[in-house]
Formats: structure tokens, C-alpha cells, sequence
């Protein structure tokens, strides 16, 4: 069986470290993509992946979906 209660409480995603230096508010829930292997192994290999997947989309984000907004 699966998790009852999938969405996470805000209050505990408040004491996730976060490893960059990042302080926007997060997103209540992750988002997720299936990758190719060769991409998945060089973003795996990465010290800090979830920081830097966070800044790729990010900037991808602004540019492509919101006009360039900072």
C-alpha cells in the first residue's frame, strides 16, 4: 500500500537542510522527470544535484515560461 496521506505536512518541509544558499519558498511536493541514462548518470554524479537541478530549472523557467522575470 501506498502512503495514506502522500501530501507532506509544510511544517516538516521547513527542517529539510537546504545544501545551496537558496531561501524562496519551496514547492509543497517535488517535481519529477525521467530522464535519458546518460543525463541521469551526470546529474546523479553531481555532489550537490538537487541545488543544481533547482537553479537549471529555475533559469529555465524565467526565461522560457515567465518572460524573462527575475
Amino acid at each position: 500500500m501506498g502512503n495514506p496521506n502522500p501530501n507532506p505536512n509544510p511544517n516538516n518541509l521547513k527542517s529539510i537542510p537546504r545544501m545551496d544558499d537558496t531561501t524562496e519558498p519551496l514547492g509543497a511536493t517535488a517535481l519529477m522527470a525521467r530522464v535519458p541514462v546518460d543525463v541521469d548518470a551526470a546529474v546523479r554524479a553531481l555532489p550537490n544535484r538537487s541545488a543544481w537541478l533547482r537553479r537549471v530549472i529555475t533559469e529555465a523557467a524565467k526565461k522560457e515560461l515567465m518572460g524573462g522575470r527575475e
